[in-house]
């Protein structure tokens, strides 16, 4: 496949085209309708929020570096044989969050927002998209506008790569009539203008002014990672209160003791097996784990976009939530870690910069292990099965004792049937998609 150099007096001077990977099997154009009825928006009031552009007319919002880009796009005068290999929209943004917030170091909270923001920008661009006044918008460009403008948000440092990828997406349509590339990319960009002032406004900016308690058993350490998240703004609970465990054990009770005592006998006699399976849940992070079980069955079954962005905003809208949840648990506790309470204890991996009580990986992946099963109810089992994985593979590492993950599952368990509630009262149906 050719490459090209974008001109250097562009918006996107520098971008490089590349050539694409994984085969493409999906219709890029939108071919169905949806009715407005009852359809779950996050960010839009409603597929016809007044703040979108007329239907039809969505071109009218198009700046001068919206045509500029539209016109490189169709300038491009390759055969679109070239692109057949070209990866699935939503698999592609996914994935581009994934790269870029694993370089920015995000904590597991922060990167879960960060999914949520970029896939909830697509669906809502989607639902918007699909409405029956809209027609003969490309799926793979509102999902590019969408995406993109919420990643440069969360990511202006990586400006340059985001920009390209939206380039290759509409490099991609350069068949099709301008006026379609262009009212399709408006579209979307102007949905990610939406959740991007969301995103402003979400309370993840909190700045924490109390003080660390102190006690016995309760956590002993400095700069704790975003004690302010339990306050954050959630997507599908009312709040990070809405749902909690019960108290940890009261220090030094039996439970309590019971529970110490298992992670120290645990760590004298871990095998290679359950070593494996701690850093199989340690060495990325839970959304991420959760992520790529979608994208490859998104791949695997072909999805369309906008079957494969619901299923993604509702996964990674749940996980956020979970982290809002869990971390509104830790800072309420401020419960002492494994290490903190056994002298010499050895653990397989380092232990996080926050309370104990309950488990992140647990809450989460019980949640998201929810949403996984009804969207594919014939594999449910291994997904609970998953979940419980995650949450043991923390006792194993040393790094959470049994109550903090027990608590987390049933937490999490709550979250995952909330949201699958909300899943189910969707006027197209049930989303099993398997």
């Amino acid at each position: 496949m050719k490459s090209f150099i974008l001109p250097i007096t562009c918006l996107f001077a520098g971008f490089l085209i590349s050539g694409c990977s994984d085969r493409n099997t999906l219709p890029t154009v939108s071919v169905e309708d949806v009715s407005q009825a009852g359809i779950h928006t996050f960010v839009l009031s409603s597929a016809n929020d007044p703040r979108l552009p007329i239907p039809m007319e969505e071109s009218a919002l198009a700046t001068a570096d919206d045509d500029r880009l539209v016109e490189i796009a169709l300038g491009h005068h390759s055969s679109r044989a070239e692109f057949v290999a070209v990866e699935h929209p939503l698999v592609l943004w996914n994935r581009l969050t994934t790269k870029l917030g694993t370089r920015a170091g995000l904590p597991p909270p922060r990167f879960a927002r960060a999914y949520a923001l970029v896939h909830v920008a697509i669906y809502d661009a989607l639902v918007a998209a699909h409405v029956t006044r809209r027609r003969d918008l490309v799926d793979r460009a509102i999902a590019a506008g969408a995406a993109s403008n919420v990643l440069l948000y969360l990511f202006p440092n990586d400006s340059t790569r985001i920009r390209r990828n939206a380039m290759r997406q509409l490099v991609v349509e350069h068949g099709l009539a301008r006026g379609r590339l262009l009212r399709s990319w408006v579209l979307g960009r102007r949905v990610g203008e939406l959740v991007v002032q969301y995103g402003k406004n979400d309370r993840s900016d909190l700045v924490f002014t109390g003080e660390i308690p102190t006690g016995d058993g309760i956590w002993t350490g400095t700069n704790p990672v975003l004690p302010m998240c339990g306050e954050w703004k959630t997507w599908i609970l009312s709040s990070g209160e809405e749902f909690q465990p019960e108290p940890p054990y009261l220090f030094g009770s039996h439970e309590d003791s019971v529970d110490v005592q298992e992670v120290y006998e645990v760590s004298l006699h871990r095998t290679p097996e359950q070593i494996a399976v701690v850093h199989a849940w340690a060495d990325l992070p839970p959304p991420t784990i959760w992520c790529n079980y979608l994208n490859k069955r998104i791949n695997r079954l072909h999805l369309r976009p906008f079957t494969a962005a619901r299923a993604f905003a509702y996964l990674t809208a749940t996980m956020y939530d979970g982290f809002v949840s869990c971390w509104r648990t830790k800072y309420t506790y401020w419960t002492a870690r494994p290490f903190q309470r056994i002298p010499g204890l050895v653990t397989v991996i380092t232990t996080p910069n926050f309370p104990s009580y309950s488990s992140g990986h647990s809450t989460i992946s019980a949640a998201a292990s929810v949403v996984m099963g009804e969207l594919f109810p014939g594999e449910a089992d291994y997904f609970t099965a998953q979940a419980e994985e995650a949450a043991i593979s923390r006792l194993w590492g040393g790094i959470h004792f049994r109550h903090d993950n027990e608590q987390g599952l049933v937490v999490g368990q709550r979250i995952g049937e909330k949201a699958v509630a909300v899943m189910r009262s969707d006027p197209r149906g049930p989303f099993v998609l398997n």
